[in-house]
């Protein structure tokens, strides 16, 4: 069995018949690139995801996490069961087209240690969603997507999607998994990058489409771990060299466990 080129990783919580249906949309979109593995890594209080009918290929990992969403720890679980030396980290809900992530996956194994294959972003309302997730619309598979409705700000660099070689994954501790819930996570890895590496890239002149679904304040600025978040991160921007190099060694021992929450539920059953 040849090792894969790139490893995509994608972490979600199904709670919703829209989430699921992008998730699906999302993997059918990325199995067309040659050469890669998909992880999905869904954590939950029991599985909620139905694969049956999900390539042979993708790799489903289900690990245990009754409490808040932490995208870091899943990102961190997935690029464990990951094999290739370039791992992708995607939110569940977005898409790229295939020759941009080409070319932005042949830059990160060559020369950039981080890419981002994209500079802006578009934001599908629930009706283009609808289109895209039934097949009536079909032609996104480009770079010039200025058609398209909703443009919105730029994400950090770490925030969406972006390749990482693994060296650099891994000289960084990988994510950061106190950051619970909504808010600062992304910001976060993209800080700890910069202050590591200036060997990254951006694909200018490249868009990432962002699939509608339903959000409740809960699930973003009223996540009720959100200050604690920023407070981290705020923390984060006053750590000396020493402190970085540090929080990175302590982050690289206990990253991506799959086992991280057992205890606490054995402790405390659902």
């Amino acid at each position: 069995m040849t090792t894969p080129k790139t490893s995509m990783i994608v972490t979600v919580r199904a709670t919703s018949e829209a989430r699921r249906r992008n998730l699906l949309c999302v993997l059918n979109w990325y199995k067309k690139m040659a050469d890669w593995e998909i992880v999905v890594v869904e954590q939950d209080h029991a599985p909620q995801l139905d694969n049956t009918d999900w390539n042979y290929a993708i790799k489903r990992l289900y690990v245990v996490n009754p409490g808040p969403f932490n995208k870091c720890w899943g990102f961190n679980v997935g690029a464990r069961a990951a094999q290739s030396e370039v791992l992708f980290f995607c939110d569940a809900d977005l898409l790229l087209d295939h020759g941009g992530l080409k070319s932005a996956a042949s830059l990160c194994t060559l020369r950039a240690l981080a890419v981002k294959p994209f500079d802006r972003l578009i934001d599908l309302n629930a009706a283009d969603t609808e289109a895209v997730l039934s097949g009536a619309a079909s032609d996104f598979d480009r770079s010039d997507a200025s058609a398209l409705r909703g443009e919105r700000e730029r994400l950090c660099f770490c925030g969406g999607a972006f390749f990482m070689r693994r060296n650099l994954y891994h000289a960084m501790g990988g994510f950061d998994e106190r950051y619970l819930g909504w808010g600062a996570e992304d910001d976060a890895m993209t800080l700890r990058m910069q202050r590591l590496t200036a060997d990254v890239a951006v694909m200018e002149n490249r868009a990432a489409i962002h699939l509608w679904h339903e959000r409740n304040d809960a699930s973003t600025f009223g996540n009720p771990h959100y200050p604690e978040n920023l407070g981290m991160l705020k923390r984060l921007a006053t750590l000396t060299d020493e402190g970085l190099r540090f929080q990175c060694d302590l982050q690289r021992q206990i990253m991506g466990h799959p086992g991280k929450y057992e205890r606490a539920v054995a402790e405390n059953p659902v």
